[in-house]
């Protein structure tokens, strides 16, 4: 009798475990930090106002950001707001030149504002890593006029991964696969036109490859025209677990349209950093020298 009790106990015992552990290991990630609806107003943006404006592009303190609306305006013809930063600081965004397929260097966006990636938009907390972009691709598109897919280096190793991007998140609806998957070792598809802005899209695996798990994420029609086009927000949030993001301010990420006729990034956090960190460096050390030669 002794010895059944020390059994069912230990029966008993292993099912609670089995239970716990699975029910944990189903415990969602919460990504709450936004809302994840098209509207970007929790992100400090309000984009009915003025486009011609940098302070319309200027988002919650933290959030790191890239606007290139139009053509740089170094170059003529239908220019816009092109910046860079974090939060309400910003500098002027330098969008170079592209070399086209066919040898020459071209201005993005190619083609005009139906192909325009407009602003690219990054923050995170301990769970989740949020994007929001500003777009004139329509989320159902196909061939040129398809949206890319977000490209993710988490390792920072080119070796893994096509062209370096381990992972990618799925934008469109209409390019294969399931809007918003979130796949390991995507078969990248190279841009038609501007190849150096690979990669593109992605509708299968490498070997090796498989879906690891869903974005949250919306692909929402803002009722602004820019230049007689309809304008897009895409917000979406990955979260870390899924992709090994243990330090995301090192992610690099990657978005083109599906023919390469723009493209658009945040600069590596390090590369706005460094160069105040050499100033205050630098300016530390003249004056410890002062201090020595008093």
């Amino acid at each position: 009798m002794r010895d059944l009790r020390i059994s069912l106990l230990i029966v008993v015992t292993l099912i609670v475990a089995l239970s716990f552990s699975t029910a944990t290991a189903r415990t969602p990630v919460v990504c709450d930090k936004y809302t994840i609806d098209g509207d970007l107003s929790d992100w400090g943006l309000d984009l009915s106002g003025d486009w011609s404006l940098n302070e319309t592009w200027l988002p919650n303190s933290g959030v790191e950001f890239v606007v290139e609306d139009n053509r740089d305006p170094r170059y003529g013809g239908v220019t816009g707001v092109h910046i860079k930063g974090k939060g309400s600081s910003y500098t002027a965004y330098l969008e170079p030149k592209a070399l086209h397929k066919d040898g020459y260097l071209v201005v993005e966006p190619l083609g005009g504002e139906k192909y325009d990636l407009e602003a690219i938009y990054r923050d995170y907390d301990d769970n989740c890593l949020y994007f929001a972009v500003v777009t004139s691709l329509p989320p159902d598109a196909t061939g040129d006029r398809a949206p890319g897919d977000l490209a993710l280096d988490v390792d920072r190793n080119e070796s893994t991964g096509k062209y370096g991007y381990e992972y990618g998140v799925k934008l469109g609806s209409a390019t294969g696969l399931s809007q918003w998957e979130i796949g390991y070792l995507p078969d990248w598809q190279e841009p038609t036109y501007i190849k150096e802005n690979r990669p593109s899209t992605f509708s299968a695996y490498l070997s090796g490859g498989y879906k690891v798990g869903d974005a949250v994420g919306v692909y929402k029609d803002i009722g602004i025209s820019d230049n007689g086009k309809p304008n897009y927000v895409i917000e979406f949030a990955v979260p870390r677990s899924i992709i090994n993001a243990t330090y995301p301010g090192a992610v690099r990420h990657h978005l083109a349209d599906a023919c390469g006729n723009d493209s658009i990034k945040i600069p590596e956090f390090a590369t706005i950093v460094l160069p105040l960190a050499m100033l205050f460096g630098t300016v530390a050390l003249l004056y410890w020298r002062r201090q020595e030669l008093r």
